[in-house]
């Protein structure tokens, strides 16, 4: 995407950087941007950085560093199942814009005859591909990617995977994944062909002070398909997020030794002890996150910054690789003074 490396690819490759970057974790909601773009006086005229109809230079004008992409993970699927039900191209079932935590993956035949999961479409990626073209070379856009966990117990419905977890039936659970992987490896290289050289892999593992399932059943079902899926990246020297919310500590030796770059969220609220970490892995990989959002929502200024001084100063202290970021996305709950309050206190740190 871009000749030059910038704070946020130096990071990632486990450099020094001039600065601490900033992340962004997808476009935030339009109140939040209505309310901060009012509050700090913020104008854009730059069409160059609009998308999908998101105008990223706003992004770039609050002071972030990278933000991730989220509109091309698929093109349209899915079908209706009565008046009220539909199912989407991943196979989850929803009422309304509810998601049911049930899914249709519970045959091998329905997932052998799936056919609703497609690619974006060609026009979605022409328009991707003119925008890394013309982008601001201050943002970087790690393009973020469907995790294989979540789409498989989505696409199984949360009670049916568990039972199949429980009576050990661990091959119809492998066909789904190996499902999701091969679309999965597709869409990266589709991505990778229109220009894009930074993923983001959204995958929640955890729940507040424990995973969803152990680390060594974690390990025998989707270790082998994530290290293929990483080396398709690495292959091009190019790099690779993931994004897990609740508690993942105990997963960071696992995500180290397959190879991720950075690991994003790392969220206070569900057990995540970020300085812990810091002492325990060094510089082996890159941090991203920590910024809670019930701080930013419901804090003060004055808590942001003694957390910000905090955050990088033990980062300093155990030489690791820091970007600072919200834990999940910027919603409308969030104080723009407090997200304000975090950009600029990480900008004063050399």
């Amino acid at each position: 995407m871009y000749k030059y490396e910038s704070e946020f690819l130096k990071a990632l490759k486990k450099e020094k950087t001039t600065q601490i970057p900033l992340y962004c974790t997808g476009y935030p909601e339009l109140e939040f941007i209505e309310k901060y773009m009012d509050q700090y006086n913020l104008k854009t005229n730059n069409s160059d950085l609009i998308l999908n109809n998101k105008n990223y230079d706003i992004i770039q004008q609050m002071g972030f560093d990278a933000v991730s992409l989220w509109d091309f993970r698929r093109g349209e699927g899915g079908y209706k199942l009565d008046n009220e039900r539909r199912v989407d191209g991943w196979g989850r079932i929803y009422k309304g814009e509810w998601y049911m935590w049930d899914g249709v993956f519970k045959q091998e035949e329905i997932i052998k005859n799936w056919e609703y999961l497609k690619l974006p479409s060609k026009k979605s990626l022409e328009l991707l591909k003119d925008f890394l073209i013309r982008s601001s070379k201050n943002l970087d856009y790690p393009l973020s990617l469907p995790g294989l966990f979540e789409k498989t117990w989505q696409s199984m419905g949360f009670k049916f995977f568990a039972k199949t977890l429980k009576n050990q039936n661990l091959d119809f659970i492998k066909l789904v994944i190996t499902f999701f992987s091969d679309y999965l490896k597709i869409l990266i290289k589709t991505l990778q062909d229109v220009g894009v050289t930074l993923f983001l892999i959204a995958d929640d593992l955890g729940y507040k002070k424990r995973t969803f399932i152990s680390k060594e059943m974690w390990q025998k079902l989707f270790k082998n398909e994530y290290k293929e899926i990483i080396n398709i990246i690495h292959q091009r020297d190019q790099h690779v997020i993931l994004h897990s919310d609740g508690y993942i500590s105990d997963m960071i030796a696992i995500f180290i030794e397959l190879g991720f770059d950075g690991i994003q969220s790392l969220e206070p609220n569900a057990g995540v002890d970020i300085f812990s970490l810091f002492k325990k892995f060094k510089n082996r990989i890159c941090f991203i996150g920590n910024l809670d959002m019930g701080l930013l929502s419901f804090g003060t200024p004055y808590e942001v910054r003694n957390y910000i001084k905090k955050l990088i100063a033990k980062a300093k202290e155990n030489n690791c690789s820091l970007v600072v970021s919200p834990s999940q996305q910027i919603n409308k709950k969030c104080d723009p003074i407090n997200i304000n309050t975090m950009i600029e206190m990480t900008k004063i740190f050399k």
